[in-house]
Formats: C-alpha cells, structure tokens, sequence
C-alpha cells in the first residue's frame, strides 16, 4: 500500500532532489572501493526503517515531492548491488504505492467528472499508472528469482503457476506481496490487454498463499487486494461478494475500527456490486468525518477519506438505477 521511505526528518535533506545528487557523489566514489556494499546496507536499512514513520504522516504534498527523488536513489544503489534483495523489494514497494497513493485517486476523480473533462489528462495518467506498477512488478519478480531463478517462467505457465505459488515460504513474502499488489494495478488499468488480464489469476493465487503464510504481513494488506479482486469481477471471472465481505470481516476483526480503507473497500467493492446506496452513503460519511481512529494508519486513513470523497461524487453513476 505504501513505500518505505526515510524518515520524516529527512525528506528534506538527503532524500530531497538535491540530496540525490550527493548520495550518487558518495557512491561513485567507493564503486571501486570494499566498503560499497557496507554503505549500500546502511542506506538500505536506513530507508527500510523510515517506513513506519511515513505511515504516521499524511503531508501528501511532501511524500509527493520526496518520493521519486528516494526512488532514484534507490535505484542508483541498485546499480552498485543488483542482486540486493532488499533493496529490489524496496523499489517494488515503492513504485506501486505511488501509483496507488497519487495516480489511482487522481484516475478515479476524473472517471468521475465524465469524459469531457477527462478527455486529455486520463489517458496520460493511466499510462504513468501502468508503467510504475509495471515497474514495481518487475523489480519485485527479480527479487523473488534471487532464490526462485526459474520464478518469472514458473509463474507464466498455467500449469505451474499454482504449484510454485505453494512453493513459496515466508522468507519470500516481501517479494510475492508485492509481485501480487503490482500486477493488481497493472490488470486493473489495463483492461484493453489480453495478455495482462490473462495473468489476473496470479493476482489471487499469490495473496491467498501470503494470506496463508501471515495473514498480517503488511497489515493484512493482503484482504484488501482480494476485496478488490473479488469485487470488481463478475461471477465468470472469478468475483465472489460473499469472498469479498470474508476479507473485510478479517480486516475489522484485525484492525477494529482502525483502518478506513478496510470501510472504503467494503463500500466500493461490494456494497455497489449490491446496489446498497443507502448503506454505501452512511458508510462514506463516516469515513470523511472520522477522525484518526489509529496512528499508525495516519496515511492509509487520509487516502481513506480522500477517496471517500471521491466516490461520494460518483454516487450517481455507481447508482445508476437508485
């Protein structure tokens, strides 16, 4: 759902564009050098540990700024070290949470406004989304052939795909989360390919399977894929709203009433599948006039009722025969 980044702290200074630049310096100055892979480590740990302070923050008009210019680095470290698990996971991470966090929303909005006022800019913001969950789909299925070098082949054929999916351990459940969270986004903005929506099924069989092996890995993050998954498919492609409301049943029994997005989900992936506007209607504005019920989901919360408001806009045409 979201990436790890450096800590609050720090968005302005190393992490900024600027500091970019300086960390590129450092690195290219020990490329020859034993310590390399000593520094990439501390830089790596450093922006695995700012993760949880990114979740406690809902500045999306920083974690905007900040993000990309951390990806960058990232990615520079990677060249000193490309078999770096760690840091393969990290761009994975943070290449699908920031098409989730600022170009899903953005997408949904201007579905919203109709055609006329998408016309121009929809087109260009579903190609940014498809190429950065593209992207972090990639990453994370280098990280997952670090141990697994036959994965990518495994997991495209139909035959071996669900047994390779078993397969998997818990020390792989970084990088199959985020392979399945990935591919998500990716099936979901493009519906015009055949190829890509032909791999949908991956999407469920790798949740389930992280679902299996911690069911709350991530927060449970893995409830809220399979929600949408099952949601917003008909029957023949493998919906199921009775699935959908056993997801978001775990999620509350997990969270309580701590975590808005699990109430988005619900609203938007099942109870307009049921045509309940009523309920669909009560449950949105509990989630825009609900104040922070957790901390440490600060982030996850305002997306939360962002969207909320979002879809409070599009309540006619989800509705379309209230």
């Amino acid at each position: 759902m979201v990436p790890a980044i450096p800590v609050k702290a720090m968005n302005r200074g190393i992490f900024s564009a600027g500091g970019v630049l300086v960390a590129m310096l450092v690195i290219s100055v020990f490329s020859s050098c034993s310590p390399q892979k000593l520094m990439v480590a501390e830089m790596t740990g450093l922006m695995e540990t700012g993760a949880a302070a990114m979740e406690t923050d809902d500045d999306l008009d920083m974690l905007q700024q900040a993000l990309p210019a951390n990806i960058k680095l990232m990615e520079a470290l990677l060249a000193s070290d490309p078999q770096n698990e760690r840091l393969l996971i990290l761009l994975a991470r943070s290449y699908g949470s920031y098409a989730f966090l600022f170009l899903d929303g953005r997408i949904e909005a201007l579905q919203s406004a109709g055609p006329a006022a998408a016309a121009e800019t929809l087109p260009s913001l579903k190609a940014r989304a498809v190429r950065y969950y593209g992207k972090g789909l990639d990453y994370a299925l280098r990280a997952l052939e670090i141990r697994h070098p036959l994965a990518a082949e495994r997991l495209h054929r139909v035959a071996e795909s669900s047994p390779f999916v078993q397969s998997l351990q818990v020390r792989d459940l970084p990088a199959i989360f985020w392979y399945g969270f990935n591919l998500g986004g990716l099936v979901n903005h493009s519906r015009d390919s055949v190829s890509t929506i032909a791999r949908a099924h991956q999407v469920e069989k790798t949740m389930l399977r992280v679902l299996d092996l911690q069911a709350d890995f991530y927060h449970g993050s893995a409830h809220l894929v399979l929600m949408a998954y099952y949601g917003s498919r008909s029957p023949m492609m493998g919906g199921n709203l009775e699935r959908a409301a056993e997801h978001y049943r775990h999620l509350k029994d997990m969270h309580g009433d701590g975590l808005l997005l699990a109430d988005l989900y619900y609203a938007r992936y099942v109870l307009v599948q049921q045509q309940d506007r009523r309920q669909f209607e009560q449950m949105l504005e509990v989630i825009t006039t609900n104040p922070d019920p957790d901390p440490q989901f600060r982030l996850f919360n305002r997306i939360a009722r962002d969207r909320a408001l979002v879809y409070q806009a599009m309540a006619d045409r989800l509705f379309e025969g209230s």
